[in-house]
């Protein structure tokens, strides 16, 4: 198991991970929040309400993202223990890439849906703009627009007697980013660390050497949102084999090759902060 001081070493790592991660969901969340602001004020001036097309969203959610992506994945080209060769620079910008493009599509359609959701609200609901702007601007930049809306209806008081405090769901729910893009950039730190240990790897094999990293180790560092790995803490396998994760409240076991294993279940890569030491 890690020794005192590894564990202090991989707590703080975990710790500045999330903090990077936070600050780049911020950023995702307030460009949403800024596009159904927007929305909201033309539909009710009367401006054309337009809401923006696929392309534009796409392009503004890659040139947010890109730079945390690449961040990860750049490590390993600039590994002292990786070569440098065209190819695998090649290999590990597709990768890049490819990461890139999971984030992209699942935050455009979380924010498509979250427009559809604004379109039938304002379509069904007369919104006080005042008061929403007030609301808006009283409450934090990454505050929920579903909630401000509901506020800021007009006759409130008579939906909320009639269908209880909530706006009715119509064929959209609305969900906020933040989760999502933390989720996501924690996966993409798990997922480049666990290519450059498999990069080093390959790199000693082409040199005719043994593998740099035969095992690993799961590390519980507690800055997840909740403690479902506690029972994990220490446990060894061989680098190219699964950890069988167990979830602690539920007690179902998960193979997983390092924790946010995209291939993992829901329960058990959802915002983790856990960390795998390999040696």
């Amino acid at each position: 198991m890690a020794s005192i001081l590894n564990r202090k070493y991989w707590e703080r790592k975990s710790l500045i991970e999330k903090q990077q991660n936070q600050l780049s969901a911020y950023y995702i969340q307030v460009y949403n929040n800024n596009i159904i602001d927007q929305y909201v004020e033309d539909y009710i001036n009367d401006k054309p309400a337009a809401k923006p097309t696929q392309a534009m969203l796409y392009g503004d959610l890659y040139v947010l993202n890109k730079p945390t992506v690449y961040k990860q994945y750049n490590k390993i080209i600039n590994s002292k223990y990786t070569s440098n060769s065209a190819l695998q620079h090649m290999f590990i910008k597709n990768k890049a890439n490819s990461r890139l493009n999971t984030i992209v599509e699942t935050e455009l359609d979380r924010i498509t849906k979250n427009l559809n959701y604004t379109e039938k609200v304002l379509g069904k609901y007369e919104l006080n703009l005042k008061e929403y702007q007030k609301i808006a601007k009283r409450e934090k930049k990454i505050a929920n627009r579903k909630n401000i809306m509901e506020k800021s209806v007009k006759d409130v008081d008579f939906i909320r007697s009639k269908f209880g405090i909530n706006i009715p769901s119509n064929d959209f729910n609305y969900r906020d980013l933040t989760p999502t893009a933390e989720a996501m950039n924690r996966q993409t730190q798990m997922d480049a660390s666990w290519e450059e240990c498999d990069a080093i790897n390959q790199e000693a094999r082409e040199k005719g050497l043994s593998d740099v990293y035969t095992q690993k180790e799961w590390i519980w560092t507690n800055e997840g949102q909740t403690t479902r790995h506690s029972a994990n803490d220490g446990q060894i396998v061989d680098f190219y084999e699964p950890f069988q994760c167990m979830h602690d409240v539920t007690g179902e076991i998960e193979p997983l090759m390092y924790p946010c294993d995209p291939n993992g279940s829901f329960e058990n890569t959802w915002i983790c902060y856990c960390q795998f030491r390999a040696f």
